[in-house]
């Protein structure tokens, strides 16, 4: 029987026991796991979508919020282990590109099942470092960037107190992503299907093609008609690009 997905980081609505892979999904830095609560609902019903929460946000607002991707890697791994019974696939939006990436080589390290494929959104490759760090702006700077990535909107801007709870988080989760200690190790046997807006100019695109160096098998960018938080409101195309590479991994991979 399943573990119980409401009580714990993992969120899994709705279940479906019959689903041949499982899809992780790790938010953008200051988001959470229910930036993908209406994802089942266009996608296959092949594929089960399994949205981790992060600590200190939602359900989890009264763990301390952790800025370290090491931490925050390991803390994913405990939650995901009782679910890791099925095929998987990994995908991470912005910071979560890149916790999704430290995620899969800790995995790698314990020696357990590892995943199909790998997918990063709007995230530049790990090995090169952000060009234009945001934990080091003043929080007004702060806020008019994220307001620019839409992250945050006009209208919580204009409650002080939304912002100063949500500023701790943000300022947060971009320590931990643009400090993230990255070491050279061998690529993965998997291959890693990066996806991009069309409209972002947070990320050039020399930044995507430079996954290429961390899969041994295949890695492809695709650019989607959006801007950099595609997830939130994902286009028919993108969900539909995604569950063909998502399926036709699996089938190669069986």
């Amino acid at each position: 029987m399943e573990p119980n997905a409401q009580k714990g980081p993992v969120s899994i609505r709705p279940e479906r026991p019959a689903a041949r892979l499982r899809l992780f999904c790790f938010p953008y830095a200051g988001g959470a796991a229910s930036i993908y609560r209406r994802w089942s609902q266009s996608l296959p019903t092949d594929i089960e979508v399994a949205a981790v929460q992060l600590p200190g946000r939602e359900w989890r607002i009264q763990e301390p919020l952790q800025d370290s991707m090491e931490v925050l890697a390991a803390d994913a791994l405990n939650a995901m282990r009782p679910y890791m019974n099925k095929p998987y696939a990994l995908l991470g939006t912005s910071m979560g590109g890149t916790l999704i990436f430290e995620l899969a080589r800790l995995i790698r390290a314990n020696g357990l099942p590892e995943p199909v494929c790998l997918v990063p959104c709007a995230c530049g490759a790990p090995h090169l470092p952000e060009p234009k760090p945001l934990h080091q702006l003043s929080d007004a700077e702060l806020l008019a960037e994220i307001t620019d990535y839409g992250v945050m909107s006009e209208e919580v801007k204009q409650h002080p107190e939304l912002t100063e709870m949500f500023l701790p988080l943000i300022r947060n989760d971009c320590i931990a992503h643009e400090t993230y200690d990255y070491k050279d190790e061998a690529p993965f046997s998997f291959p890693l299907w990066v996806y991009a807006g069309l409209y972002d100019d947070t990320i050039e695109r020399d930044r995507l093609n430079a996954w290429k160096i961390h899969s041994a098998v295949d890695c492809q960018v695709h650019m989607v008609e959006a801007g950099h938080l595609f997830v939130d409101t994902p286009p028919d195309l993108f969900l539909t690009s995604l569950s063909r590479r998502l399926l036709g991994t699996l089938e190669r991979s069986s």
